[in-house]
């Protein structure tokens, strides 16, 4: 036969009634057509019976009982012939014409293929999907500097796509793009842009009516609340700084006291003297003490500073598996070791997230850890997509243990509310511990430096050297004679 048709592929929607649908393609053996419906491949007699084979214009796929496409589901035919050369010609033998022409065609329908599959193809399609086409990437690499390679809003590749444009605060009845930024005023919480959409309802975007169409990216809630533990400790480590400055002039101000008293002391200037010694004891004491609460304070508000520089947090997008099996949950996928929330000990999450691609992101999931409190390394949050009050948030306790294809993570229960259904889609945030609660701790040992006040009371002998002592002495020995 000649080949004057170049079709390798056709394409149908299911209505849930028709079984019956053909392929227009010649095809030498059952094994070289794929029949896929919503990109699952299908397999022959079990899920659908074929004919034509080796007819010229081709045959039907008749779908058996229970498998009949259902209605909106894409049903696609490909030919797909083995790569093999099966013809043998014998010497001195008469020519096979048709066998001969018969390999040509063989040939020319393995040729067909391999042109639809590589023309453009740097960006590869599963062979399901019958909207895909060559796309050429136009711009140069000054004009694709700092852009993402995205789909448009047609679904169509692009290099124009920018990581993300801030908009400034959120507002009601305006349109948002794809990937724009935008902070809640409520929270200061930064979001960006999943779903085109004009928004609506209010602050915070946690609980809006579009919440869906929001991912979070900064956490800037759970940030501030860390910080503003930091500045109370802060306060209160300056508070202890203060009172031990106070100590310390009120022992100065014992030590002139006593000095006056050991002017008029006759008999008692051994005691006097003993007296002054613990006062200057004291005094140094104090003094010491006001120089660690004022170094406790400086930590402190250090301390303050680097919680506050915290305020980042990563955001991914996965499916619900609800099988409690701690093993790879499959692409876009993670899994909780218990059915119960609050009883939840491990969590595995693929190597790749839900959002459309299936990004990898094993090596940031792996960073988790990475903080430097190991029995808490900080909470990851698990939200449901559209339901606020359905969440999740678990304490890090231990080392991110990664596998080949997913990661699995070891957790205590912090809070939790709602439910999870197999299928829901989740939102995914860490937010890192930071040292804040070491460093503060160092500063209440500033308190104790206050009771160096009451030493004061026991410093009347510090007063003058061994030469005044001396000539008091002598004067009082003066008078009695």
């Amino acid at each position: 036969m000649t080949v004057s048709s170049t079709t390798t592929k056709v394409s149908y929607t299911g209505n849930g009634s028709t079984t019956v649908f053909a392929y227009t393609f010649k095809i030498f053996v059952a094994a070289d057509i794929k029949v896929y419906v919503d990109n699952v491949l299908k397999s022959l007699t079990t899920h659908y019976t074929l004919s034509g084979v080796e007819s010229a214009s081709g045959g039907n796929v008749t779908f058996t009982t229970g498998n009949t496409p259902a209605a909106s589901t894409k049903v696609v035919f490909t030919r797909d012939i083995a790569r093999t050369q099966l013809t043998d010609y014998v010497e001195n033998d008469t020519f096979p014409a048709e066998t001969h022409e018969a390999a040509l065609d063989k040939l020319t329908f393995i040729l067909q293929e391999l042109d639809n599959t590589v023309t453009g193809d740097i960006f590869r399609f599963a062979e399901s999907v019958t909207d895909a086409g060559t796309v050429t990437i136009t711009l140069n690499a000054a004009t694709r500097a700092s852009k993402l390679l995205a789909f448009d809003a047609s679904g169509d590749l692009q290099a124009t796509q920018e990581i993300g444009t801030y908009t400034g605060n959120w507002a009601a009845s305006t349109a948002y793009a794809l990937r724009d930024l935008i902070k809640d005023t409520s929270n200061n919480n930064i979001y960006i842009c999943t779903v085109a959409h004009t928004s609506s309802g209010s602050q915070p975007i946690s609980s809006n009516a579009d919440v869906a169409k929001w991912a979070l990216i900064v956490d800037a809630a759970s940030a501030t609340t860390s910080a503003s533990a930091a500045a109370t400790s802060a306060t209160a480590a300056a508070t202890s700084a203060t009172a031990a400055a106070t100590s310390a002039t009120a022992s100065a101000s014992s030590a002139s006291t006593a000095s006056t008293q050991a002017s008029n002391a006759s008999t008692s200037a051994s005691t006097a003297s003993t007296q002054a010694s613990n006062a200057s004891t004291s005094a140094s004491t104090a003094s010491t003490q006001a120089t660690n609460s004022a170094n406790s304070a400086t930590a402190s508000a250090s301390s303050a500073t680097a919680s506050e520089a915290s305020a980042g947090a990563l955001a991914w997008k996965y499916t619900f598996d609800n099988s409690t099996s701690m093993a790879d949950p499959g692409t876009g996928e993670l899994r909780l070791n218990h059915g119960t929330l609050a009883s939840v000990t491990a969590i595995a999450f693929d190597a790749t997230t839900a959002d459309t691609g299936n990004p990898d992101v094993s090596d940031l999931i792996a960073s988790i850890d990475d903080g430097t409190n190991s029995t808490h390394e900080g909470y990851i949050f698990l939200r449901k997509s559209g339901a606020p009050a359905t969440f999740m948030a678990y304490n890090v306790t231990a080392a991110i243990a990664d596998n080949t294809g997913w990661l699995q993570a070891t957790v205590t229960h912090a809070a939790s509310g709602g439910s999870l259904t197999n299928g829901d889609t989740l939102y995914v945030s860490f937010t890192r511990s930071g040292n804040v609660g070491a460093t503060g701790s160092t500063g209440s040992t500033g308190s104790t430096g206050a009771t160096g006040a009451t030493g004061p009371q026991g410093d009347p002998g510090e007063a003058t050297n061994g030469f005044a002592i001396a000539m008091a002495v002598a004067l009082m020995v003066f008078n009695l004679v």
